[in-house]
Order: C-alpha cells, then structure tokens, then sequence
C-alpha cells in the first residue's frame, strides 16, 4: 500500500514537472525570437541608412528584400489566411482562393459614359448606402500605379456575394426619387452613363445571350421611344434590378 502511494505521488510530481519545464523553455524561445527580430530590425535600419537598395545583386540587398517581403506577409494582428509571395509581388494580378460562405469583395467604380467626360462617384447616385466601415476596411484593397494615376477611388459595392450560396431576388433598400434627382438621373440616361463593378478584382460584364455580346458594366437606364411605348413622349427607365450570374473554378482535389 505504502508502495503504490509512493508511486502514484512521483508520477504525478513528473506530470507536474513536466508542462513547467515546457513553459519555460516556450518563454526563453519568445525571448530569443524577439531579441532576435530587434537584432534584425536594426541591421536593416543601419542598411537603409547607408543607402542600401532593394534591386542590387548584393547579398546585402537580397538579405534586405527578403527581410521586407516577410514584414509584408505579418502585417496585421490577426490574419485568416496567409498571404503568398505572388500576392505581396503583384498586389491584384494573383488569383485568390475563397472557402464554402465565405464573402466575396465587390467594388463599384466610376460612372462614366462616352458622350462626355465628366465621370460621377457612384453614390452620387440615389442609391442604397454603402457598407459599414468596418466591413469596408476588412476588405480594403490596395490600388495599382494606374488607378492611383487615374484617380480612381474604388468604393464597395453594396451588395453582398458569400462563395457557393444561391440567392432569390432579394431588396436592399428602397429609396424615392423626386426633383432635381429625377431630372439629373433623366440626363444621365440620355447621355448614356454607365455603372462600372469589379468582383473578386474583374470587371463585371453585362450579358446578352439572345443578343450574343457582352459589355462592361450596365447603364444607368435607357429611354424609350413613343414607338416602343404608344405614348407622346421619350420615357425613361432606370435599372433598379441586377441579377448576378457568378461562374467559379474548383480545385479538383477539394
């Protein structure tokens, strides 16, 4: 009896022993590994300071780039996937992988038209509001040197697209039309502006398959003639109804 008591207490000190042992080590390791990152954050400070670039065939710049390109990748506190090399290189150009629901960003752009060159932000228009700040810095994207030469701003759509889920009709907002807001949407259709969406960073295409073309963006609205209505004047209408048909690669081992 006096065995077995013995032994049941030096088998649970090991097991005690144990995890601490295991604590402490992790910390000593935290430790290093910061000391280690402020190490390397100083040479790269002292490098830049003497003038070292980026693009040299040095060691120094190659120790330099890569130092950089991995301060690129852990940037952000908290991060869902991490990002890889092509993503950090060409900001936009790589493909992005979504799983099952989860959302996927849409932005609007400009609306334009080719009659004339005065180009509107989208929601000058009387539409619905945009998204939360929030949800538009979690999916904030980072513009390319011909945006930003451009001007152009994009803002986030506010409709809402999660990966692999079907969706019916479904209303968003309501919003009344009436004044000088009829009358400016009224030029708007006549002169032909259009409304220009990128999802998942492509361009949204309007799509006729009875007509057999495809077109950037949709317009604003269209007028029709007193020969397609019966009556004495143009009549206009505005598009207040989008149907999104979204096409997917799936990875065949998934």
């Amino acid at each position: 009896m006096t065995v077995r008591l013995l032994f049941k207490a030096a088998l649970l000190l090991t097991l005690l022993a144990a995890p601490t042992n295991n604590v402490f080590a992790s910390k000593a390791t935290r430790k290093q590994r910061k000391a280690e990152d402020r190490e390397k954050a100083v040479k790269m400070a002292n490098l830049k300071a003497a003038g070292q670039d980026q693009v040299s065939m040095t060691k120094e710049a190659a120790e330099l780039r890569s130092y950089e390109l991995r301060k690129k990748k852990r940037k952000g506190l908290l991060r869902k996937k991490e990002a890889s090399l092509a993503h950090v290189l060409f900001p936009g150009a790589s493909p992005e992988e979504y799983g099952d629901r989860e959302p996927v960003p849409a932005f609007v752009e400009l609306v334009e038209s080719k009659k004339t060159q005065l180009p509107f932000e989208f929601y000058d228009l009387p539409t619905c509001p945009q998204p939360a700040e929030k949800i538009q810095k979690r999916f904030r994207q980072r513009r390319n040197l011909g945006s930003r030469l451009m001007g152009h701003k994009l803002q986030m759509a506010p409709y809402s697209f999660p990966t692999k889920v079907s969706k019916s009709c479904t209303p968003l907002c309501v919003v009344e039309v009436g004044g000088k807001q009829l009358r400016w949407l009224r030029k708007l259709v006549d002169r032909q502006y259009r409304v220009h969406l990128t999802l998942d960073q492509l361009p949204v295409l309007m799509r006729s398959k009875e007509l057999n073309y495809a077109v950037r963006g949709y317009p604003v609205g269209f007028k029709a003639p007193p020969s397609y209505t019966g009556l004495k004047e143009d009549e206009f209408y505005l598009y207040n109804h989008l149907k999104f048909t979204i096409t997917y690669r799936e990875e065949p081992s998934e």
